[in-house]
């Protein structure tokens, strides 16, 4: 029997509008990692179109399948195109989430996922340094102040005792507009610096979110006992300051060779670092197959790739709100289907 089939469309202010907090956001990343450990996860490889990623952009295709309670597919299209701001007044990344229902395939929402791209991206960098931060953590070094810089240092904030948070970025105004925006959503205290070295030499925690494509951080700079995550895409840190920790964890390896932009991955393709240097996937360490931090004197380095499933899963607890809140409006996609 032919039927009317809609689906939900949220826009980026109703999909923030449902009231979810870093706090929650990390928790579903948490159980995202649980999920995939227990093979729950279907995860085909990223998908890239690149139209010359350094001149113009690229726009990546992230599908995944979330089991467990979620039960839930869906796919991220994430363009990213650096050159945005100051060609076009644009944000350099925006995204739609599409969920599907996995019984029938038919739709159930379309989204704003820039959003939550920008959230579940700080909350993986979170769910890491809840496990592989150094007990008593209080300074992080936050390399690059565009938009995920926020996101990251709320994450961060909610499972690590910071008391100052130490802004690097080449534009001045950039790291003013996030020491404002962190001081009025917490109480840390934020400082600015004039260079990478005076943001990252003795914190406890540092990330580098950048575009940059070459070192901007050096090994003399990191202190026993820092967690170092490298959330960009590129290459943030020299060689020797990946090669000076004592272990390596990322998020999922597979993705990230797969990947082939990220510091690990040119490694790796030079010879630098093998299988063997790979502590291991987040989600063993998670799920108590392997240990995370074991002592206060270890060096630690981060790198999430970014996974689908984690926009999927964040996604899917905001449809289930909103459905309940009443927010978005019901769009048609047939009233019956002319070819069946």
């Amino acid at each position: 029997m032919n039927q009317a089939v809609e689906f939900l469309y949220l826009s980026q202010e109703q999909v923030i509008a449902v009231g979810l907090d870093m706090a929650e956001v990390i928790e579903i990343i948490q159980e995202v990692f649980v999920l995939n450990q227990k093979a729950e996860v279907l995860l085909p490889d990223k998908v890239v179109l690149d139209l010359g990623e350094r001149e113009k952009g690229r726009i990546n295709a992230m599908p995944a399948y979330v089991g467990g309670g979620l039960n839930v597919c869906g796919i991220k299209w994430i363009p990213g195109f650096p050159k945005n701001p100051q060609r076009y007044g644009l944000p350099r990344a925006n995204a739609l989430i599409v969920l599907n229902d996995p019984d029938n395939g038919m739709p159930l929402a379309v989204m704003d996922g820039t959003w939550i791209s920008a959230m579940r991206t700080g909350a993986v960098t979170g769910v890491g340094a809840k496990f592989l931060a150094a007990a008593g953590a209080e300074t992080m070094g936050m390399i690059g102040c565009g938009v995920q810089s926020i996101t990251q240092i709320l994450a961060v904030s909610t499972v690590v005792p910071l008391k100052l948070v130490r802004l690097f970025d080449p534009k001045p105004e950039a790291a003013a507009k996030v020491r404002s925006l962190i001081s009025e959503q917490t109480d840390l205290q934020v400082m600015i610096c004039a260079s990478p070295p005076e943001a990252v030499e003795g914190a406890d925690v540092v990330v580098t979110a950048t575009v940059a494509d070459e070192p901007i951080v050096k090994r003399p700079w990191l202190k026993a006992g820092v967690l170092f995550a490298h959330v960009g895409s590129y290459q943030e840190e020299e060689y020797e300051a990946v090669e000076c920790m004592d272990k390596i964890v990322v998020d999922d390896w597979h993705q990230v060779i797969h990947r082939g932009t990220p510091v690990l991955a040119k490694m790796y393709r030079e010879g630098r670092i093998s299988d063997q240097h790979i502590h291991g996937n987040l989600g063993e360490i998670v799920t108590g197959l392997k240990e995370g931090r074991e002592r206060g004197s270890e060096r630690i380095f981060f790198l999430p790739m970014g996974m689908g499933s984690e926009d999927v899963a964040v996604a899917q607890r905001v449809y289930q709100r909103a459905k309940a809140a009443g927010l978005g409006a019901r769009l048609k996609l047939w009233d019956s289907p002319r070819y069946v």
